[in-house]
């Protein structure tokens, strides 16, 4: 999909431009059935922990698979340097919500093997309860767009690809208790987010005021210190597909 997207953008240096127009747009996105990530980052492994200084507790990487995303929406501003017909370019800045629901998480070893816990009646897998999270960025996307001939005069069908970088906060993501033992584990606080998605969509444009979209994106993000999942320090990788709304004015 990257390769697609650069060279989309590539094409747009060249395309000779006629009576291209500026429109600004309020722009609005709903993530549409199921999403879930991969999150990776260091956790501490106990099971191979031999004595009673917790300094001594070596740390491996963590795997959780399919953590679940309950919805992805976001709002913000929209332009569009576009012609009637052919190669145009978009430009946009979104506020982004990503809620996170209460969930179990299997910690998995990059082997494939279960993270595992000494107890009394011998090792179990770890299993960690998560507390409900959310993220909030800023998208700062750049993109290509192609208008097709219109259809009965009054709808624009159009293809688009793009990329945005990402920046912003993960709530209650308090990284410093214990699962089980401290009750502010993944209550509160918040660590630093930054990342980038790259997307591809089809589109339609009726009566010159609406644009109604289809788009799927990957994202890639890094957070600081998120330990709901009892990880420190997490990289994200989803996908999701989306519909767009955009009032031009």
């Amino acid at each position: 999909m990257k390769k697609i997207t650069l060279i989309g953008l590539s094409l747009l240096a060249f395309q000779a431009q006629a009576e291209m127009q500026i429109k600004h747009g309020f722009y609005l996105s709903e993530s549409l059935g199921n999403v879930s990530a991969d999150i990776s980052g260091k956790h501490q492994d106990f099971a191979k922990f031999i004595g009673d200084n917790p300094e001594d507790i070596t740390e491996e990487n963590a795997t959780i698979y399919d953590a679940r995303i309950s919805n992805i929406r976001s709002f913000g501003y929209n332009l569009r340097y576009i012609p009637e017909v052919g190669f145009g370019y978009e430009f946009g800045i979104y506020s982004t919500k990503i809620k996170s629901p209460q969930q179990n998480a299997a910690l998995i070893h990059d082997d494939g093997s279960p993270f595992k816990q000494n107890t009394a009646t011998g090792p179990i897998d770890v299993v960690v309860n998560s507390p409900s999270s959310y993220i909030k960025t800023i998208d700062v996307y750049i993109g290509g767009l192609y208008n097709f001939a219109k259809i009965n005069q009054n709808y624009t069908p159009y293809v688009g690809t793009g990329y945005a970088k990402v920046s912003g906060d993960w709530y209650n993501s308090y990284y410093r208790g214990t699962p089980g033992y401290d009750p502010r584990y993944g209550t509160e606080g918040k660590t630093k987010v930054d990342g980038n998605y790259i997307s591809l969509k089809v589109g339609m444009n009726f009566n010159e005021h609406y644009n109604l979209e289809l788009e799927h994106a990957k994202h890639k993000l890094h957070a600081d210190s998120f330990r709901s999942f009892n990880i420190n320090g997490s990289d994200l990788k989803f996908s999701r597909t989306s519909l767009n709304f955009i009032y031009n004015f």
